[in-house]
């Protein structure tokens, strides 16, 4: 059953978008928490991870398995699973590049933050609608999250 929606709780959005704030000019990345309903991705926490694509980091990311590995520890200390990734896309539209495309997961979230020198702009979702295939724009929505994540 493919994702064709992600719930995000405020906290969670406002993180996202001054985390993505914070790394600008580069990308800033990190993981989502939350836990999948049916069709539906509610996502209740966002954490920050270290970007390890150091040479192009204005437009590229390689999140750091160690701070993954950390917040899926984390998410499970609280009853929360792995629920996607989001990053930021510096001076660029809040869309999903190949580079991105190509090393995306099935059955998580993506979501991209739009940043500028003024700060945070779009956010938008996108998960795979099959392995290999592009990614599809999910409707998102930003309310507080059944069981967590105000």
């Amino acid at each position: 059953m493919n994702l064709r929606f992600a719930t995000i709780a405020p906290g969670a959005e406002r993180r996202i978008r001054e985390l993505a704030v914070a790394a600008y000019p580069n990308e800033g990345c990190g993981v989502l928490l939350g836990r999948r309903d049916g069709t539906r991705m509610l996502i209740v926490d966002a954490t920050s991870a270290r970007n390890m694509w150091t040479e192009r980091s204005a437009d590229r990311y390689d999140l750091d398995p160690v701070d993954f590995m950390k917040a899926d520890r984390d998410g499970r200390t609280r009853g929360l699973d792995v629920a996607g990734i989001w990053h930021s896309h510096p001076d660029h539209p809040a869309q999903p590049s190949q580079f991105d495309t190509d090393r995306a997961w099935l059955d998580y979230v993506y979501i991209i933050c739009r940043t500028i020198a003024a700060g945070a702009e779009d956010l938008n979702a996108f998960a795979l609608e099959e392995e290999g295939a592009p990614f599809a724009q999910i409707t998102m929505d930003i309310s507080p999250v059944p069981g967590g994540g105000k």
